[in-house]
Protein backbone atom coordinates (compact mmCIF):
# COMPACT_ATOMS: atom_id res chain seq x y z
CA UNK A 1 0.00 0.00 0.00
CA UNK A 2 2.84 2.39 0.79
CA UNK A 3 4.16 1.97 -2.75
CA UNK A 4 1.00 3.61 -4.14
CA UNK A 5 0.24 0.64 -6.41
CA UNK A 6 -3.40 0.38 -5.31
CA UNK A 7 -4.01 3.79 -6.89
CA UNK A 8 -2.02 3.02 -10.04
CA UNK A 9 -3.27 -0.49 -10.90
CA UNK A 10 -6.63 -2.21 -10.95
CA UNK A 11 -6.95 -4.97 -8.33
CA UNK A 12 -5.24 -7.50 -8.35
CA UNK A 13 -2.73 -6.33 -10.99
CA UNK A 14 -0.71 -4.42 -8.40
CA UNK A 15 0.58 -7.74 -7.08
CA UNK A 16 2.26 -8.68 -10.37
CA UNK A 17 3.25 -5.25 -11.72
CA UNK A 18 6.87 -4.38 -12.55
CA UNK A 19 7.27 -2.19 -9.45
CA UNK A 20 6.13 -5.00 -7.13
CA UNK A 21 8.34 -7.54 -8.89
CA UNK A 22 11.34 -5.21 -8.48
CA UNK A 23 10.53 -4.68 -4.80
CA UNK A 24 10.26 -8.44 -4.22
CA UNK A 25 13.62 -9.01 -5.92
CA UNK A 26 15.18 -6.30 -3.76
CA UNK A 27 13.69 -7.92 -0.65
CA UNK A 28 14.88 -11.38 -1.69
CA UNK A 29 18.41 -10.10 -2.25
CA UNK A 30 18.46 -8.28 1.10
CA UNK A 31 17.23 -11.38 2.95
CA UNK A 32 19.82 -13.57 1.26
CA UNK A 33 22.63 -11.07 1.95
CA UNK A 34 21.66 -10.75 5.63
CA UNK A 35 20.77 -14.42 6.17
CA UNK A 36 17.11 -13.65 6.96
CA UNK A 37 13.96 -15.65 6.26
CA UNK A 38 11.89 -14.25 3.40
CA UNK A 39 8.36 -13.63 4.64
CA UNK A 40 5.08 -12.08 3.59
CA UNK A 41 1.56 -11.45 4.83
CA UNK A 42 -1.56 -12.09 2.77
CA UNK A 43 -5.27 -12.48 3.25
CA UNK A 44 -6.29 -15.88 1.94
CA UNK A 45 -4.45 -18.30 -0.30
CA UNK A 46 -4.73 -16.69 -3.76
CA UNK A 47 -1.10 -15.57 -3.72
CA UNK A 48 0.29 -18.63 -1.96
CA UNK A 49 1.66 -20.52 -4.99
CA UNK A 50 3.45 -17.45 -6.43
CA UNK A 51 4.90 -16.62 -3.01
CA UNK A 52 6.24 -20.15 -2.59
CA UNK A 53 7.70 -20.08 -6.13
CA UNK A 54 9.35 -16.76 -5.23
CA UNK A 55 11.13 -18.36 -2.29
CA UNK A 56 9.02 -17.10 0.60
CA UNK A 57 9.44 -19.42 3.58
CA UNK A 58 7.31 -17.58 6.15
CA UNK A 59 3.80 -16.84 4.91
CA UNK A 60 1.04 -15.52 7.15
CA UNK A 61 -2.37 -16.29 5.67
CA UNK A 62 -4.39 -13.64 7.49
CA UNK A 63 -5.06 -12.70 11.06
CA UNK A 64 -7.65 -13.74 13.62
CA UNK A 65 -10.26 -11.27 12.36
CA UNK A 66 -9.78 -12.44 8.76
CA UNK A 67 -10.22 -16.08 9.78
CA UNK A 68 -13.33 -15.36 11.86
CA UNK A 69 -14.90 -13.38 8.99
CA UNK A 70 -14.01 -16.03 6.40
CA UNK A 71 -15.40 -18.86 8.55
CA UNK A 72 -18.55 -16.88 9.40
CA UNK A 73 -19.17 -16.01 5.75
CA UNK A 74 -18.80 -19.66 4.76
CA UNK A 75 -21.10 -20.80 7.54
CA UNK A 76 -23.70 -18.18 6.62
CA UNK A 77 -23.73 -19.39 3.00
CA UNK A 78 -24.10 -22.98 4.24
CA UNK A 79 -27.01 -22.02 6.55
CA UNK A 80 -28.74 -20.20 3.71
CA UNK A 81 -28.29 -23.16 1.32
CA UNK A 82 -29.48 -25.76 3.84
CA UNK A 83 -32.47 -23.62 4.82
CA UNK A 84 -33.46 -23.27 1.17
CA UNK A 85 -32.91 -27.01 0.65
CA UNK A 86 -35.33 -27.66 3.53
CA UNK A 87 -37.93 -25.48 1.83
CA UNK A 88 -37.71 -22.75 4.44
CA UNK A 89 -36.82 -19.07 4.25
CA UNK A 90 -33.91 -17.85 6.34
CA UNK A 91 -34.29 -14.22 7.30
CA UNK A 92 -31.20 -13.83 9.43
CA UNK A 93 -31.03 -12.16 12.80
CA UNK A 94 -34.11 -10.10 13.70
CA UNK A 95 -33.22 -6.40 13.57
CA UNK A 96 -34.16 -5.90 17.24
CA UNK A 97 -31.33 -8.30 18.22
CA UNK A 98 -28.64 -6.53 16.14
Amino acid sequence: MSMGLFEKYEFPLMYTCPEMNAAVEKLKNACKKNNKILGTFMFGTDGLAPALKNGFKFISLGNDLHHVLAASTGMLADVQAKTKEAGKEWKGIPSKLR
